[in-house]
């Protein structure tokens, strides 16, 4: 397949500028109101927290670990639904989209402890937040049942195994136990893998399909057929 890019001029190239100055205003939006406050130190916020609280450089590694492969996860099906959809695959479009935010919003819960902080402001327990997580997940799936059996669905399967464990060993051990700890976080860690290989591997799958696609060109086109001529005798 021949290289359908072409080089940018000036106007063009500068053009991506205006989305990046939209963004860079965002942000700097949000570090001046966080600087701003008098509430929280602004080193807490903008610091590094093994560096803030004198701790080695890999506390909180494994966490920090699953928060990347959340992201690789978000991200590949974000990508992978801009792909769908610019190829005309609403369905899977659709399907993609809703992994993308199912996954976004278990990123956030992870890196911001959610399911702690919000269950004690509310005053309910953890397990309320994994069955909110698991009832949103069994409706995307079944919504989009059609698109998940087009999949590789066994490491879905096998994400939600591990995720099933994690959660069951994190109700059943006590507090504090250092092999409940061990074998919830590894339980939990290979099913935000397993999550985020499963995303991965249908985005490769998606393009694959879509660049492989036959594309009709003009000259294959099928012969104009004339209409039949009626002879009379």
């Amino acid at each position: 397949m021949s290289e359908r890019r072409q080089q940018r001029g000036w106007t063009s190239g500068l053009q991506p500028l205006i989305p990046l100055l939209a963004t860079w205003t965002v942000a700097l939006v949000l570090i001046t109101v966080l600087v701003a406050q008098n509430v929280v130190p602004r080193e807490d916020l903008l610091l590094d927290p093994a560096h803030t609280a004198d701790l080695p450089w890999y506390t909180g590694l494994v966490s920090n670990l699953g928060i990347l492969t959340w992201a690789v996860a978000a991200m590949s099906a974000a990508g992978a639904a801009l792909l769908s959809r610019l190829a005309g695959r609403d369905p899977a479009a659709t399907f993609l989209r809703g992994g993308a935010t199912l996954t976004a919003l278990l990123l956030f819960d992870d890196l911001l402890q959610l399911h702690i902080i919000v269950a004690k402001f509310l005053g309910i327990p953890k397990a309320g937040f994994y069955l909110m997580y698991g009832v949103l997940t069994a409706w995307w799936v079944l919504e989009n049942r059609t698109e998940v059996l087009r999949t590789r669905w066994a490491m879905l399967v096998a994400a939600g195994v591990a995720f099933g464990v994690s959660v069951g060993i994190d109700q059943i051990v006590p507090f504090g136990s250092s092999a409940g700890l061990i074998f919830e976080d590894m339980a939990k860690f290979l099913g935000i893998a397993a999550w985020a290989t499963y995303f991965a591997m249908t985005a490769r799958d998606i393009a694959a399909s879509i660049v492989t696609a036959p594309v009709p060109h003009a000259d294959t086109a099928a012969p104009e057929v004339s209409p039949p001529v009626e002879v009379v005798s």
